[in-house]
C-alpha cells in the first residue's frame, strides 16, 4: 500500500502559478501518471488555483497551501486558503453544455471541466479555510 504526502505553501499571486503547477506535475509524475493524465490534472489544478488567486483575497494578500498525497491507487490534490468563503462546486452555476453558445452564461465551465477531468471533487469550509479536494485514480 503506497502512501505519501507532500505540501507546499505559496503566496496566492499569479506569478506563483508556474511553481505551483510544477509542484503538482512533479508529484503526479512521481505517482506514475502518464503525460496525458498529468496534462489533465494540470488543467483542473490551474482552473482551481486561478480561482483562488482571483477571488480568495480581495482586500489583502494571502496564501494557498497545496497538498499532494497518494493513498493506494488514488492521488489527492488539496488546495487550502483562508480567503473569502467560496464553494466553487455550489457557488458557480452549472453550465448547460447542450445549450447554444450564445445562450450560455459566462463562467462555470472551469468547474464543469474539473468534474470531467478528475474522478472525485469535494469542497468543505473548516476553521475559516476553503478546502477543495480533487482525486485522480
Amino acid at each position: 500500500m503506497e502512501h505519501y504526502e507532500e505540501k507546499r505553501v505559496f503566496p496566492a499571486q499569479l506569478e506563483n502559478l508556474h511553481p505551483m503547477m510544477a509542484f503538482i506535475a512533479e508529484s503526479s509524475r512521481k505517482k506514475g501518471f502518464d503525460d496525458k493524465t498529468v496534462e489533465k490534472i494540470l488543467l483542473a489544478a490551474e482552473e482551481a488555483l486561478v480561482n483562488v488567486i482571483s477571488y480568495a483575497y480581495p482586500d489583502s494578500p494571502g496564501d494557498i497551501e497545496i497538498i499532494c498525497s497518494v493513498k493506494d491507487d488514488d492521488m489527492i490534490f488539496v488546495f487550502k486558503d483562508n480567503g473569502v468563503p467560496f464553494n466553487p462546486l455550489e457557488d458557480v452555476e452549472e453550465v448547460d453544455v447542450t445549450a447554444p453558445l450564445e445562450e450560455r452564461s459566462i463562467g462555470g465551465l472551469g468547474v464543469f471541466m474539473i468534474k470531467q477531468v478528475m474522478d472525485d471533487v469535494s469542497y468543505q469550509r473548516e476553521n475559516d479555510m476553503n478546502i477543495l479536494s480533487m482525486t485522480k485514480r
